[in-house]
């Protein structure tokens, strides 16, 4: 005779912690400042890359523009060297006004061949920039393009306060304040809460009967007393790095309005240069034409023309330079304010 016996059983613990004092709130809290620091880092990132770009076309296009007023001015050269040529041929000037001539057009040759390699180097970084090979093959612009409008006047300061560096900054600031507020509250008692669900019985039936259930709560205090200087020294590292990330915080604020007063005082003076150099060339032009008439008559000498060449050539280079400068700072006041003179749409916040 034999007695068969059916036992089953189950055992169920469970731990849980009162954020009694909010520290895993704020710890949460810590993380979701993180979080949109590394979406400040990104957005910088791409206005970063947007406005290196820019730039490389503005300077495939500048360089453009040089290789065109070079081409021009070697051909220039070339038929004011023939003109030499054939009045010395005749007798009527010296050769030194032959040799000046020859050596004003060998230098504006090389000049020619100085701006075609700007031209390929500016081409192959744009390519690098746009994740391209860089074999030099986008074709340049025919011209560098027309100024955007005018700055608005009154730009609200607080455009400032959207640029990701800045955005980035005060969001490490919140982190550091959430992680030192939850240093200071580890100083504090934590409260475990334990269930334990324990059943026996004989048939499954009775397994799920509740008469047979049996819980029990435990409240455990633990209190962190024997390593109260370890956790002293996390809250004493905490408060010096929340100092650290203000004073990083209040260097990068300082120089995003200095960066914004730099580009709008830029902004100003490099509008009179643009100004101030088309006036010159069209000054330079003129003395150009004055004296070379001068020389056909016999009135001047060969070394006044080739001055008003050359200078007549570095003043139109000088003003196709000043036109890239002055979008270049264009692109700089843009990044300086963090994106425009618009206000976003949905602009970075401690919630967005």
């Amino acid at each position: 005779m034999s007695t068969v016996f059916t036992n089953q059983g189950i055992s169920l613990d469970t731990t849980w912690e009162v954020d009694l004092w909010g520290r895993l709130r704020t710890t949460e809290q810590a993380a979701l400042a993180d979080l949109q620091r590394s979406a400040a880092d990104l957005r910088g990132a791409q206005l970063s890359i947007a406005g290196q770009t820019a730039k490389a076309w503005f300077a495939i296009a500048e360089a453009q523009q040089q290789v065109l007023l070079s081409e021009a001015t070697v051909e220039s050269f070339g038929e004011s060297m023939a003109r030499v040529r054939d009045r010395f041929e005749a007798g009527v000037r010296p050769a030194l006004d032959l040799r000046q001539a020859m050596l004003n057009l060998s230098n504006a040759r090389a000049d020619l061949a100085q701006r075609r390699q700007q031209l390929d180097a500016s081409t192959r970084q744009l390519e690098v920039l746009l994740a391209q090979y860089a074999g030099a093959d986008i074709a340049p612009p025919a011209d560098l393009p027309e100024m955007a409008p005018a700055v608005p006047g009154g730009i609200p300061a607080d455009l400032v306060a959207r640029r990701p560096d800045l955005v980035a900054a005060e969001r490490q600031v919140a982190a550091s304040e959430a992680r030192l507020r939850v240093a200071r509250r580890d100083l504090l008692p934590s409260f475990n809460l334990t269930v334990n669900t324990g059943t026996s019985t004989n048939t499954l039936r009775t397994l799920l009967n509740g008469d047979f259930a049996v819980w029990g709560l435990v409240g455990n205090v633990l209190a962190p007393l024997w390593q109260g200087g370890r956790l002293r020294a996390q809250v004493s590292r905490a408060e010096a790095l929340v100092a650290e990330v203000l004073a990083s915080y209040v260097n990068t604020a300082l120089v995003a309005y200095s960066e914004v007063e730099t580009a709008l005082a830029a902004e100003e003076y490099l509008a009179d240069r643009v100004v101030h150099l088309m006036t010159s060339v069209e000054q330079a032009r003129a003395a150009e034409r004055l004296a070379d008439e001068r020389y056909r008559t016999g009135l001047d000498t060969y070394i006044t023309v080739l001055d008003s060449q050359r200078s007549a050539f570095q003043a139109e280079s000088q003003l196709i330079a000043a036109r890239r400068l002055r979008l270049e700072n264009r692109v700089d006041l843009y990044l300086a304010l963090g994106g425009g003179f618009e206000q976003l749409d949905s602009p970075i916040t401690m919630t967005n």
